[in-house]
């Protein structure tokens, strides 16, 4: 008996304990997206200036004055003459008519405040040459998130998915907490960093927990539901900072909103999934009984039996502690892990790339962003419906395909700038779809036994895409259709890869690194198999 027979034959694939414990899982979805993306606004860069005339204030109606049209000097940005945000005139005689020497600002600079009041750019001047040190708070920020998926996923198939669910969650909410009222912008960046691993942690661990409790049947729609649940971060962010528009109450309140979550150390259970392939028995039993409990069904003696037996039949796996190195041992393992990760790379580094620029287009930010994530949630629905019509890979390497062509159409159309616009958007949608997708498709390819860890590894290197991700737009410096070039091609080589990996519709959780090597032909794919035990990777599966 596998483990989805018995949730099909006995426990039931989606009763009140599977929903319940779903539920929890999708909680923690909107401070994840939120997290993710709140750089947006925290270190949103209004228009600015030199101050000039010793003027301290910057209140919005007084960002344009006289002394502004006398001393600032104008530049061709982009094909317009504007007045410079880095540069002032050097001269003695602010009246004076012949303006041809410029300096760097001298006494600081002047910010627009009429959309927003305060951000940390305003706060510590991260503008003109200092306006890497806002890059490299984003950056420092997502390489903790990669850093995060690592080790926790590691913690996560080690010590169980809720105690480590339960502890980035509390990480979570005292870094987010203490970053409001940081004074200086290094304790900023690295309490961020922190927070970001802490996040991510606890999103992805509980994503796993859920998956592993549900029936084959309804894996697909749980997994579609906690990954569009970033999306319903990103309305809930754009909706605070439109009311909320200083950085250290957005911050401060987006960590207040969700210290609920702290409940989790009395409510979440542990996968019993898990604690199977840990051969933890009788913890494993408990939390059947506690579902059976929900679900009002009973659980009969005999599956408590094939635990005790099969324990007894693989006690010489004990000896072996699963690493690392398990992810890419084995040729079908390694394939998918290294798939994974180059897919993941490209799609979150076109994704984040994207999803930033949605405040650049014309009108107002906040609602422009507000409209990005609500077409986001639309389409991830469409996308679930997809996924469970016509199976994963089409629709992931199918809307990969379609934001990758949104992306080069764009490029090749700089020239007219509204159907650029538009082509723009639909790659922005598109890329949407994927993400979301390939959130809920991930969980499926990798076995119980190194399920965290994989996900871990393999989101990781979609960090480093992230992190690539505002540098790629410093590419329309050199060209201005490059960045959504670099943005296309990447979109169609990730959306390409993902032919690679199996499909899973319809398909058991792999339970061991066996199971995806001796796994037969039409649940791969078509793709040729060998028989391949091992001791070391031979996990505990429940069979009879």
């Amino acid at each position: 008996m596998e483990w989805d027979d018995l949730l099909r034959k006995h426990l039931g694939e989606f009763g009140r304990f599977q929903k319940f414990t779903s539920l929890l899982a999708i909680l923690v979805g909107p401070t994840t997206g939120l997290t993710l993306v709140a750089m947006t606004f925290l270190a949103a860069t209004p228009e600015h200036h030199c101050r000039v005339f010793g003027n301290t204030s910057s209140v919005g109606h007084r960002y344009r004055t006289e002394g502004h049209n006398l001393s600032i000097p104008l530049e061709n940005i982009g094909g317009s003459w504007k007045y410079s945000s880095c540069l002032m005139y050097k001269i003695s005689n602010r009246t004076a008519t012949s303006r041809n020497e410029t300096t760097a600002c001298t006494h600081g600079w002047e910010y627009d405040r009429t959309i927003y009041q305060s951000t940390i750019v305003t706060e510590y001047d991260l503008v003109c040459w200092r306006s890497w040190l806002r890059g490299l708070g984003q950056s420092t920020f997502m390489a903790g998130v990669s850093v995060g998926g690592i080790f926790f996923g590691i913690t996560s198939d080690r010590f169980g998915r809720r105690s480590t669910t339960v502890f980035c969650l509390i990480l979570h909410l005292a870094l987010s907490t203490g970053t409001s009222f940081v004074s200086d912008y290094g304790s900023f960046i690295v309490l961020r960093a922190l927070d970001g691993a802490a996040v991510n942690g606890a999103f992805y661990t509980a994503f796993v927990l859920a998956l592993e409790v549900v029936g084959p049947s309804k894996r697909n729609a749980v997994g579609m539901a906690v990954s569009l649940t970033f999306a319903i971060g990103f309305f809930i962010l754009s909706v605070l900072a439109y009311f909320l528009r200083t950085w250290r109450n957005l911050q401060l309140v987006q960590a207040l909103i969700m210290y609920p979550l702290l409940c989790y150390w009395w409510v979440l259970p542990e996968s019993p999934r898990w604690l199977v392939s840990k051969h933890r028995f009788t913890a494993a039993k408990d939390v059947l009984q506690r579902a059976a409990r929900m679900n009002k069904v009973t659980i009969p003696d005999e599956v408590s039996h094939l635990l005790v037996k099969s324990a007894e039949s693989n006690e010489n796996t004990k000896k072996f502690t699963i690493t690392m190195i398990d992810l890419v041992r084995t040729p079908r393992m390694r394939k998918i892990t290294l798939t994974m990760c180059f897919v993941w790379m490209f799609i979150s580094g076109v994704y984040f790339g994207l999803i930033v620029g949605t405040t650049d287009l014309a009108g107002d930010p906040y609602v422009n962003f507000a409209l990005g994530a609500a077409l986001e949630i639309g389409l991830a629905i469409l996308g679930w419906a997809g996924m469970e019509r016509w199976g994963r890979k089409p629709v992931i390497a199918g809307s990969a395909l379609m934001a990758g062509t949104g992306c080069l159409v764009s490029a090749a159309t700089m020239e007219l700038p509204t159907v650029s616009r538009n082509f723009a958007l639909v790659g922005r949608a598109a890329i949407g779809l994927t993400f979301n997708c390939f959130i809920a498709y991930s969980p499926e390819v990798f076995p119980t036994v190194v399920r965290s860890m994989g996900i871990g590894v393999a989101t990781a290197f979609s960090r480093m895409g992230s992190i690539s991700a505002p540098f790629v737009s410093l590419l329309g410096d050199v060209w201005l259709p490059l960045p959504m070039v670099t943005f296309g091609v990447a979109a169609c080589a990730g959306g390409l890869a993902v032919f690679l990996l199996p499909e899973t519709l319809g398909v058991p959780l792999p339970e061991t690194i066996a199971d995806v090597e001796n796994r037969k032909p039409q649940e791969r794919d078509n793709d040729n198999s060998v028989n391949y035990t091992n001791p070391r990777t031979e996990r505990y599966r429940i069979s009879c």
